[in-house]
């Protein structure tokens, strides 16, 4: 397991997304308020699952390695006046 892997993913919005809900799912279950919990828990849901799926399809067809398309970019050998 890489370490910068782990920590990119924890910066990244799916994961902020997930502890806020969280967190505020657990504190209006702590209040003892349920309505509002089982409400946060059905808004974050879909926009979570959302971007695990955007996520998942984007990971698969991202092919840099094999035969996919890359642009190197040179530095000119031309300098610009001023």
């Amino acid at each position: 397991m890489n370490l910068k892997h782990v920590a990119l993913q924890l910066c990244t919005c799916t994961w902020i997304e997930i502890m806020t809900g969280a967190g505020i799912t657990l504190y209006l279950l702590y209040l003892q308020n349920y309505a509002l919990a089982a409400l946060t828990a059905a808004v974050f849901a879909p926009l979570i699952g959302f971007h695990f799926a955007i996520d998942k399809l984007s990971s698969d067809k991202a092919d840099w390695g094999q035969g996919g398309r890359l642009i190197r970019i040179q530095p000119s050998k031309y300098k610009l006046v001023d």
